[in-house]
């Protein structure tokens, strides 16, 4: 009998300890989560202006020549106005960058924005993290 009275309480720390742990751990996890789903947020954005963009094609070259092919100035124009209209415009730290390939075949949507964070913020200077999300889409006619 007596190793017992120096272990009275051991038990409690070890909890309270698992308990504090558990909290770090559950707080880390809900700022991970809030990013992950920002990002998925960010990427519905990008992809829904990315798609309106790409709906920017050049008619004249169409009926001229049957070749679908970008008009960068509309497209980027159609993917402006619809930036400012998406209901997630408010998520961008900064407008849209809209760039049109060399080709006038595809348009890519890259978008910003940023999540405040809680606990991990006290590993990050600013306590917010930056995410960016892009888009790529071509034109399609159907029919």
């Amino acid at each position: 009998m007596t190793g017992q009275p120096r272990q009275r309480g051991s038990i409690t720390l070890w909890l309270l300890g698992l308990g504090i742990c558990l909290l770090v751990v559950g707080g880390m996890g809900l700022d991970m989560w809030s990013v992950v789903a920002m990002r998925a947020r960010l990427v519905g954005v990008a992809e829904a202006i990315a798609t309106g963009a790409a709906s920017g094609i050049s008619e004249a070259h169409w009926r001229d020549t049957g070749e679908i092919r970008l008009d960068p100035v509309r497209a980027k124009q159609l993917g402006r106005d619809l930036a400012f209209r998406h209901p997630g415009v408010s998520l961008l730290d900064r407008p849209p960058e809209i760039l049109v390939d060399s080709a006038f075949r595809s348009v890519t949507v890259q978008v910003s924005g940023s999540v405040p964070l809680t606990l991990l913020a006290l590993g990050v200077n600013s306590g917010r993290i930056e995410i960016t999300a892009s888009a790529t889409s071509r034109p399609h006619v159907f029919g």
